[in-house]
């Protein structure tokens, strides 16, 4: 299907025209309307609505995306947002009015192709897609002049908990991302193309709107707080607040002072109660997809030592171009906060990064006065410029040679503003010595919250955040607090006869000072039973008995089940961190994601909501415009640091030079946030430019699973894994039909699908092929092997199951 394209911004007055996904562009123009203080308006997106319910130690959000069209014809709006990447997204529906339309998850391929279809056809359709945990895409097609369309998102995450305090975080706005330099040609914030390594680099740099502007849309928020306790003192970071305490209930609503907050940073509330330890405790239920557990504890390991270990401290600084300015100002004030407050005995290094990564000294220096100084001095000379090749500095720090006498802390200070983070988290996962911990500090008023804890959990630290409304020196005490203190490592649970199994995290994080134990997991059965932890703190064994009852039925507490499978699929995710760049990832584990997803009902990056209306509500023949719609650049952040001096301005590009080991000038790459170059030099890339070295290897066929749908009422794993025992069979029919064809780029490919009848008692009845399919013979040849489908009897009776396989060459 095609549309028109119109992004809304880029000069103050009209809007550019760009080819996304193969669509065709558009060659008119349209009118953006300015007002005053610089609001960009006649935008799709009116306004956002957020509200957010904590109970206990776990928060349910609701968010509510309002859009209408100012324009003579219809439209499709496509706005990339962020969630907090904790969060477990599980509902998205849709309002036409007063017409509700409820969202259905499907295969993410599956998802697309609904929608697709539903907009060729003259519906009104959404489409919710994951691009990372904390990035979303929500799609509506054919918004009709005049409509007014309500999108309902639905997260439930954990309230998070530390020494004392607990913290929410909503994020408002997606942040300009670095994408290094590599094969794959896109086009970045719908102004530049770019030959990078990040592969959906499109998918996670919105449009930004130009410099002393910022868009028509705004944002309303509440949390309602029922603690359980009375709650003692709150802090919003970022914004101004009201209050409304209901003292009969004891609940706490708090909300933003203004409805239409500019949303351009982070929400974040802090908040104490009257008890100084989390609720701890089991919390269990027992329902249609079995029984599921999540265990709370703040384990008691005070230990009394007479000196403090000496430690190696490493001070990396992001200095790339994102971070010029008051994030940069913030940077370098909490750094020298965290060289004048080491102890005595204590090493230290000072190194930085953008393009490239430099340290203060050839080896870490003792603390003394005049080395105190030095780095200072260093610190201050720091400016923020270019891109963020942040493998570089992790490379750095955690490269460098260890002292075997000294416990390594890495403090990494980052806005984490790239778009390549499971290289990253990978690269620091692979070579984390046993004698080294990092943690991470997110700097700025939007970090990327998914990168910043991705990299405290693979470097074994902890995640602070400083804000520029906040005083640095309590990140730095409450970072030293944890690494001063004895803390608890090698942390083991013994569940005695209790049939507990996929527990995660599937490896127990060390545990810091004030820092509580959270546990998910499955069990079968049900049973009581004195559960025993085990660790050891300073060296000394360490234990814990705690008693754990598990029922048989418990309808309550269903939200342990959906973040139970949010944390696995997290856990599953980390396993393909060193699999960067989606071209040899682990498709068991892809499958066992997605199989994950469908069955627990929640988002993924391989599952996505649909909502379709079922009344043909335009044209069919027609296309909808297509209407990019733009974010506002962070609270402080700079323009002149993210597209350069003149960037933005002048329309033109900035650009920037590698420089190869000898030091030579190297011809411009094309890059991401803090240099960008033209992509006319890539104009030549081919396939063969960077697959040369495959050209003689022979091809085979592969078969895989993209969708089946619906299964009636089984369980999407069931059905799918039952396919997937199907999948050696059908790779061999179609092998066959390829060896009589000897041009390989003859050989039939595509996707196909298979209708699959099924009786009441599981049995098959038939299979055709719908549509399109390979070659009759081989359609027969493959229907026949579908007929070996082996699944029970579906709770919803007979029916048809839509299969759909991709039948593709590879080497």
């Amino acid at each position: 299907m095609k549309h028109l394209i119109i992004t809304v911004l880029i000069i103050a007055v009209a809007t550019t025209f760009s080819q996304v996904d193969s669509r065709e562009e558009s060659t008119a123009g349209r009118m953006q309307v300015v007002g005053e203080e610089g609001v960009i308006g006649e935008l799709p997106l009116e306004h956002t609505q957020v509200e957010i319910t904590i109970s206990g130690n776990l928060q349910r959000a609701t968010v509510r995306q309002i859009y209408g069209n100012p324009y003579e014809e219809p439209i499709e709006a496509v706005y990339t947002f962020p969630l907090p990447q904790s969060g477990a997204v599980d509902r998205m529906n849709m309002w036409i009015g007063d017409r509700f339309i409820e969202g259905k998850i499907h295969e993410r391929d599956l998802a697309r192709e609904i929608y697709e279809q539903a907009i060729q056809s003259g519906q009104t359709a959404s489409l919710l897609e994951q691009e990372r945990p904390n990035i979303f895409t929500q799609s509506v097609g054919n918004i009709l002049p005049g409509d007014s369309i309500v999108i309902e998102i639905s997260y439930v995450a954990p309230v998070e908990y530390d020494d004392g305090e607990y913290e929410i975080v909503f994020p408002m706005v997606v942040g300009p991302r670095f994408v290094p330099p590599g094969g794959f040609v896109r086009r970045i914030f719908d102004m530049y193309e770019v030959a990078t390594s990040v592969e959906d680099a499109d998918r996670i740099t919105p449009p930004i709107v130009p410099e002393g502007t910022r868009t028509g849309y705004d944002i309303e928020l509440s949390v309602t707080i029922n603690p359980g306790v009375e709650i003692q003192d709150f802090e919003s970071l970022n914004h101004e607040v009201d209050v409304d305490l209901r003292w009969r209930t004891g609940n706490v609503t708090i909300s933003l002072k203004d409805d239409d907050v500019i949303p351009n940073r982070d929400f974040v509330l802090r908040y104490t109660t009257a008890s100084d330890r989390i609720q701890t405790g089991v919390i269990s239920h027992n329902g249609e997809l079995g029984g599921h557990f999540m265990l709370i504890l703040q384990p008691d390991a005070d230990i009394d030592i007479d000196e403090i270990t000496p430690k190696e401290m490493f001070f990396v600084v992001d200095c790339s171009g994102s971070m010029s300015g008051q994030p940069m100002d913030v940077a370098k004030e909490t750094v020298r906060q965290f060289v004048r407050g080491m102890n005595p005995d204590d090493t230290f290094q000072i190194m930085r990064f953008s393009e490239t990564a430099s340290s203060m000294s050839r080896s870490p220096l003792t603390n003394t006065e005049s080395n105190i100084e030095q780095g200072v001095q260093f610190i201050n000379n720091m400016s923020g410029t270019g891109g963020t090749m942040m493998i570089e500095g992790v490379r750095a720090a955690i490269g460098y040679p260890e002292d075997p006498d000294r416990m390594r802390f890495v403090i990494f200070l980052t806005d984490g503003f790239i778009g390549n983070e499971s290289e990253i988290l990978g690269e620091l996962q692979s070579t984390l010595g046993e004698n080294t911990r990092l943690f991470s500090v997110g700097v700025g008023s939007s970090p990327n919250r998914y990168l910043i804890e991705g990299l405290a959990e693979e470097g074994r630290g902890h995640a602070y955040y400083v804000g520029y409304n906040e005083d640095p020196i309590e990140s730095v005490s409450a970072i030293y607090e944890k690494i001063n203190d004895p803390y608890l490592v090698g942390i083991s649970i013994d569940w005695g006869d209790l049939d507990v199994h996929d527990v995660y995290p599937s490896r127990i994080p060390d545990l810091y000072a004030g820092e509580p134990l959270v546990i998910v997991g499955q069990y079968d059965g049900s049973g009581s039973e004195t559960v025993r932890l085990s660790g050891s703190v300073a060296g000394r064994r360490w234990n814990r008995d705690v008693r754990v009852v598990l029922p048989s039925h418990e309808e309550d507490n269903d939200v342990i089940a959906t973040l139970w499978a949010r944390k696995k699929i997290h856990d599953l995710n980390r396993q393909m961190y060193n699999t960067y760049g989606y071209i040899d990832q682990n498709q068991d584990i892809i499958e066992e994601i997605t199989d994950t997803a469908l069955d627990y009902q929640i988002m993924s990056e391989y599952t996505s909501f649909v909502a379709v209306c079922e009344e043909i509500r335009t044209d069919p023949d027609g296309s909808p415009i297509t209407v990019q719609v733009p974010v506002n650049m962070p609270e402080g952040v700079s323009y002149d640091g993210v597209f350069g001096t003149e960037g933005e301005k002048s329309g033109e590009m900035h650009y920037s030079m590698n420089r190869s080991v000898s030091g030579t000038m190297q011809a411009p790459v094309a890059l991401g946030a803090g240099g960008y170059v033209s992509c006319d030099a890539c104009e030549e890339i081919t396939d063969g430019d960077y697959y040369t070295e495959y050209e003689e290897t022979p091809w085979f066929g592969s078969v895989s699973l993209v969708s089946a749908s619906p299964t009636l009422g089984l369980l999407p794993s069931v059905v799918r894994s039952a396919v997937r025992e199907l999948l050696t069979e059908l790779t061999e029919v179609y092998q066959r039909c390829l060896d009589g064809i000897e041009d390989a780029d003859e050989w039939p490919q595509g996707v196909v699908t298979f209708s699959i009848e099924v009786n009441r008692n599981g049995d098959i009845t038939a299979v055709s092929v719908i549509g399109s399919g390979l070659e009759r013979d081989v359609d027969d040849n493959l229907c026949e092997v579908l007929e070996g489908l082996n699944i029970p009897a579906p709770p919803d009776g007979a029916g048809s199951i839509q299969v759909q396989l991709s039948f593709q060459k590879t080497w």
